[in-house]
């Protein structure tokens, strides 16, 4: 939020006031030392007053839910090793598939190649009893291609057809 726009009683009485940008909610994590998190749900926040949104300007606001984690071995990007993890389907009420976040959808049976943050996230968290992991760190391929599998979606030309990407 601009500054002059943090002391605004209509702004502050609206919650709005005090929102946080996004970058500055991954650097305090990242402080916490947790490098990574994961959008479990996002919906943007629609204002509906039009003197609000005209003081407001350009500035959008969201509603997120987030996954933490503090392990020792994430990364600040996702990087590729060549690991897979299969979904056992075993985590309760989710038979056929288990979203991890908005981009991890994981079918029960269907191997899928995950970052070595997101394989580390399913390995060494609750998550592990559902999960199995092959491959290590020991080979880097580079950066993993990180992008929502929406937005996959969106671009068939982008070497990345269904499952998801970290």
């Amino acid at each position: 939020m601009p500054e002059n726009l943090t002391d605004d009683p209509v702004l502050h009485g609206e919650c709005l006031a005090g929102a946080m940008y996004i970058e500055d909610f991954r650097r305090l994590l990242a402080g916490l030392r947790c490098p990574d998190y994961r959008v479990t749900a996002k919906r943007r926040i629609c204002l509906g007053n039009p003197e609000i949104e005209a003081k407001i300007g350009m500035v959008d606001f969201y509603s997120m839910t987030v996954r933490a984690f503090k392990l020792n071995d994430l990364e600040d990007i996702c990087e590729d090793y060549g690991q897979v993890a299969v979904y056992q389907g075993s985590v309760p009420h989710h038979p056929h598939y288990f979203d991890l976040d908005d981009h991890h959808r994981f079918f029960t049976g269907k191997p899928m190649l995950v970052c070595g943050n997101t394989a580390a996230i399913i390995q060494k968290t609750r998550f592990s009893k559902y999960f199995t992991v092959t491959g290590d760190r020991s080979i880097h391929y580079g950066p993993f291609d990180c992008a929502p599998a929406s937005v996959k979606a969106d671009n068939p030309n982008d070497g990345c057809s269904g499952g998801a990407c970290c």
